[in-house]
């Protein structure tokens, strides 16, 4: 798990990214990579960035200190 873990949260970074350059400059990196909107390849890369935030809504689960709210049950 400890791979997929780190997988979502790299994807996660870059659609961030992705964002932040799309506010700031009005530049879609996706879509100059992968084609319109409309092209498999980007729209992949969009699910895959969604899946992604998906899988990291667990995290609310830890602590601020590291640990998890529900090791002592």
């Amino acid at each position: 798990m400890k791979i997929i873990d780190r997988a979502a949260l790299t994807l996660l970074i870059i659609g961030g990214i992705h964002l932040l350059l799309i506010g700031l400059f009005g530049f879609n990196a996706v879509e100059t990579l992968f084609g319109d909107a409309e092209q498999w390849g980007t729209r992949i890369v969009y699910i895959l960035i969604g899946l992604s935030a998906l899988w990291c809504f667990k995290y609310y689960s830890f602590t601020p200190r590291g640990g998890s709210r529900l090791r002592d049950r």
